[in-house]
């Protein structure tokens, strides 16, 4: 098996937050953007490589990662390529725990076999939100450690938690898992049912092909987009705990985003500088560098129209072009 290396969580990590990692091979990093990959690298089987970094990462803004695939698949597609194309002596990196980083990072060190079946649990915690007991079983772990412990921010320990409740879902089913794995799977099954109840009772609120909610607590984006085949983009927000005068914001491309259509293209940024994420969902829950804060200050109805707004000049665009 292959050494696995758990790096901090931070807004943006380059090239040398990596090499910090103490290896003589290569740097395999997954589930994670390492910035500039995709300019300063070449293009390889799997996501790209700069120097002793592999970086297979779903994340990248290029237009090859700019569809329903997660690092999960890219594992696999790495792993079926053979063991030259890993690199030499490879140390896996991750620097979060949920369902994707999990599945992509355990494959490459070995301690998964490269099966089809967790390509489709990525697939359905990152982008379809589909029922998978996989999928919400690690994505219900991380949520409840972050709700727990108050950070996005994991150990090692963590990590191997995930994992063994991950084996124990495979060997024996729900019955088995650890009390604590089985309280976050039941969590994150409530968090489903609370989804449907929302858009079930009108809770939605749409602005052009905008829907988007004021929920009590976070709920994950994904849980919502065989919801609303309607919307173009999905957003909820939420008041963060120990901030109240701050919200948390999700958004995520929905089922009527026309294709090549990316979160990119709206230019979030220019009014929530704390916002990042991939091209088709992201939010503003990581802590800005500078300030400390995160979040926006911004009353999600101003948020939802600046989006909708910039959602509908966009749509404009693409329409008359």
């Amino acid at each position: 098996m292959r050494s696995i290396a758990l790096l901090r969580t931070t807004n943006r990590v380059a090239p040398e937050d990596v090499l910090i990692v103490r290896a003589e091979g290569d740097l395999v990093a997954c589930d994670f953007y390492v910035e500039g990959i995709e300019r300063r690298g070449e293009e390889v089987v799997g996501g790209y490589r700069l120097g002793r970094i592999l970086n297979v990462d779903h994340h990248a803004p290029a237009p090859r990662m700019q569809r329903q695939i997660s690092s999960t698949n890219l594992a696999l597609e790495l792993i079926h390529a053979g063991a030259e194309a890993i690199g030499k002596d490879p140390v896996v990196v991750v620097n979060h725990v949920d369902c994707d980083s999990l599945l992509s990072s355990a494959i490459l060190a070995e301690r998964l076999p490269p099966e089809p079946r967790f390509g489709e649990a990525a697939i359905a915690a990152d982008h379809t939100g589909e029922e998978n007991a996989i999928a919400d079983l690690l994505q219900g772990i991380d949520a409840y450690l972050t709700q727990t412990t108050g950070s996005t921010r994991r150990t090692i320990e963590q990590y191997q938690f995930s994992l063994e409740s991950l084996e124990q879902l495979l060997s024996g089913g729900s019955d088995h898992l650890d009390p604590l794995a089985r309280e976050a799977l039941e969590a994150r099954l409530r968090k489903r049912g609370e989804a449907e109840a929302l858009v079930s009772r009108g809770a939605i609120q749409k602005a052009g092909a905008l829907c988007f909610a004021v929920v009590d607590a976070p709920i994950e984006g994904e849980l919502f987009f065989k919801l609303l085949p309607d919307a173009a983009v999905i957003m909820l927000a939420n008041r963060l705990s120990g901030d109240p005068l701050r919200w948390q914001v999700k958004l995520r491309l929905g089922p009527a985003a026309p294709p090549g259509m990316s979160l990119f293209d709206l230019g979030i940024p220019e009014f929530d500088s704390n916002y990042g994420g991939r091209w088709n969902a992201g939010s503003n829950r990581r802590r800005d560098p500078v300030t400390g804060l995160r979040g926006t200050d911004l009353d999600p109805e101003d948020y939802a129209s600046r989006l909708a707004e910039r959602l509908e000049n966009h749509l404009r665009r693409r329409s008359n072009s």
